[in-house]
């Protein structure tokens, strides 16, 4: 219940960001995730041939703490773009940029659980930017 209540009041903001940004955007993935209790989980995101430049969001409503990470994947090799710990109780969040301009790269995200008692729920999002 609390997590719908959460997605819930995200809601108004999401349907905004189009209009604040001053052009319409196309979501190119939206996954929720379950990261069980003290555990580490990777999201693979395939863009082959999509040039771009591309905004990550992950929103979580779990006990913390939570360490997010967006990391750039060119073949076998992988670099970490940015990453974030997260200590609140709810209301996690973290954005970071993915800059593709080549349509070389691919996406991958990691989510780290710290928590030794419960699971997290945690949302992705990958918007393609003007």
């Amino acid at each position: 219940m609390k997590a719908f209540l959460f997605r819930l009041a995200l809601l108004p903001f999401l349907l905004c960001l189009p209009a604040m940004a001053g052009a319409t955007q196309d979501y190119l993935y939206q996954r929720d995730i379950s990261v069980p209790a003290y555990q580490t989980l990777r999201e693979f995101f395939d863009m082959p041939n999509r040039p771009g430049n591309y905004e990550v969001t992950l929103l979580s409503d779990a006990i913390g703490p939570l360490t997010f990470r967006v990391i750039r994947v060119r073949g076998e090799h992988e670099s970490t773009l940015g990453s974030k710990r997260s200590y609140r109780v709810g209301a996690h969040d973290f954005q970071h940029r993915f800059d593709n301009t080549k349509g070389e790269d691919d996406l991958m995200v990691e989510i780290s659980n710290s928590n030794p008692a419960a699971k997290a729920r945690v949302t992705v999002y990958v918007v393609e930017l003007p």
